[in-house]
């Protein structure tokens, strides 16, 4: 065949109208495809930074500390008051005196620095310092 036999034949073949409804067809599908496609991307992606805000809203306020209401306050610091008044025997502090307390440490040189029942221990050695 010629090359001017074969576009006629070619253009009867592929001018059925059965093929172009089937193409109309077949785009018309791609596109709605394509566009679902795009609308959830879009939607998950708008989702996404919506959510941001409140999961940073719900992530502070689980950190933030439990607050007290003024009037129980009280009531829980006079309970803790009692807990410490009273230690269980296997919490107890043994008092010692400020002899027994240099007797534990022979040989350094110690002092006590502060008012009495809030002193703290002061090491003066040379050596302790480093």
């Amino acid at each position: 065949m010629k090359h001017s036999d074969k576009n006629p034949l070619l253009k009867e073949i592929l001018a059925d109208e059965k093929l172009t409804a089937l193409r109309h067809a077949s785009l018309d599908h791609g596109l709605d495809a394509t566009r679902r496609a795009r609308r959830l991307r879009r939607a998950v992606r708008v989702g996404t930074f919506a959510l941001m805000p409140v999961l940073l809203i719900l992530t502070l306020m689980m950190h933030k500390p439990a607050q007290v209401p003024a009037g129980r306050r009280s009531t829980l610091d006079s309970q803790h008051a009692s807990a410490v008044a009273t230690p269980s025997a296997e919490f107890r502090v043994k008092m010692i005196s400020d002899e027994e307390l240099f007797d534990l440490f022979p040989g350094r040189s110690l002092a006590l620095v502060g008012k009495p029942g809030h002193q703290q221990l002061v090491v003066l050695d040379a050596s302790a310092s480093r």
